[in-house]
C-alpha cells in the first residue's frame, strides 16, 4: 500500500503542475487542463497499483504455476 500512496501523491502532483503550467501558458488561464491532467495522474497511478495487486489482469501476462516433482 505504501507504494501506491506514495505513487499517487507523486502522480497527482505531476499532474497537477503540468495542468497549472498548460492552463497558465495556453489556455489562457481555463481550469479543465488543470482538471484533465490530475485526472491522468491518478489514472496512471491507479493502473499501476492494480498491476501491483492483480498481475494476472496484464493482458498478455501468463502465469506458470510450478510443478514440484521429486524423482528419487
Amino acid at each position: 500500500w505504501d507504494f501506491c500512496i506514495s505513487n499517487l501523491l507523486v502522480k497527482t502532483g505531476l499532474g497537477l503542475s503540468v495542468g497549472i503550467v498548460a492552463s497558465a501558458l495556453i489556455f489562457k488561464r481555463k481550469s479543465w487542463p488543470i482538471a484533465l491532467s490530475t485526472g491522468f495522474g491518478i489514472g496512471v497511478s491507479y493502473a499501476e497499483c492494480q498491476k501491483t495487486f492483480n498481475p494476472t489482469a496484464i493482458p498478455g501476462v501468463k502465469i506458470i504455476k510450478h510443478s514440484s516433482s521429486t524423482s528419487g
